[in-house]
C-alpha cells in the first residue's frame, strides 16, 4: 500500500509540468485572432482534455495522501459548488438541445476540502452533460440531498455491478473520460462517508444521489 501511494504521489507530481505546458500553450493558441473556426475547436479540446487530466491528477494526489487529516477542510458549501461545476462543464452541451434546471431548495454546507467536493460533484455533472444530448438534465438539492437527473443514453443493467471499477466505460468511447471518474467518485464517497446512489435506464437516462449525512441545511 505504502509503496502504491509514493508511486501515484510520485508519477502525479511529474505529470503536472507536461499538463501546465499543454494548457499555457493551447491557451496561447487560443488567443490567436487568425486561427480559424476549425483549429479554433480542436485547440479548445485540446485545452478543455488537459484540465480534466489536471483535475485528475490532483485527485490523485488527495487520494494518495495517508489520512483526511492532511487535507484542509472547512465549511464548504455545496449551492456553490454545483453552480461552478455547472459553468464548468457548459462547453460539452454545445450544440446540443438540452434544457438545464437547478433548483436549491435549501442551503447546505459541508466541512471537507473544497477541492475534493468539487472533483466529486464534477465528475457526475461532466457525465451528465457529456451523455446527454437532448431533453434535460435537473439538479437538485434538497435537506442533505443532491441529486442530479438527466435523461441521456443512461447504463445497460449488464454494466451497473461494474460501474465503479477502474477504466470502465460503456459503449460510448468516443464520448472522451479517462474511465476512472465513477472510481474516483467512489473512493471519494466511502472515505468521507457521502452515500452515492445511481439508477439507471438505458436510452432513458439516470438518476444519481449523493448524500451528506453531516451536512449543514440551512
Amino acid at each position: 500500500v505504502e509503496r502504491e501511494r509514493n508511486f501515484t504521489r510520485d508519477a502525479s507530481h511529474e505529470l503536472r509540468s507536461p499538463i501546465t505546458v499543454i494548457k499555457l500553450a493551447s491557451e496561447m493558441l487560443l488567443n490567436d485572432t487568425t486561427l480559424n473556426e476549425r483549429s479554433r475547436k480542436q485547440t479548445e479540446r485540446i485545452r478543455r482534455n488537459a484540465q480534466d487530466m489536471e483535475e485528475l491528477i490532483e485527485t490523485l494526489l488527495l487520494l494518495a495522501r495517508e489520512s483526511e487529516k492532511m487535507l484542509s477542510a472547512d465549511h464548504v458549501s455545496v449551492n456553490d459548488i454545483v453552480s461552478e461545476e455547472i459553468d464548468r462543464a457548459d462547453n460539452l452541451l454545445q450544440d446540443k438541445q438540452v434544457k438545464i434546471s437547478y433548483v436549491a431548495h435549501n442551503h447546505l454546507n459541508v466541512v471537507t476540502s473544497n477541492k475534493v467536493l468539487s472533483v466529486m460533484i464534477g465528475n457526475i455533472i461532466r457525465n451528465a452533460f457529456s451523455y446527454t444530448d437532448e431533453g434535460e438534465i435537473s439538479i437538485t438539492i434538497n435537506g442533505t440531498d443532491l441529486v442530479i437527473e438527466d435523461s441521456g443514453i443512461g447504463i445497460p443493467d449488464t454494466q451497473m455491478d461494474t460501474l465503479f471499477r477502474p477504466f470502465q466505460r460503456g459503449q460510448h468511447k468516443q464520448r472522451g473520460g479517462y474511465g476512472v471518474g465513477l472510481t474516483i467518485v467512489k473512493m471519494l464517497s466511502d472515505r468521507f462517508h457521502w452515500p452515492i446512489q445511481i439508477e439507471s435506464e438505458l436510452d432513458r437516462g439516470t438518476r444519481v444521489t449523493i448524500s451528506f449525512p453531516m451536512g449543514t441545511v440551512g
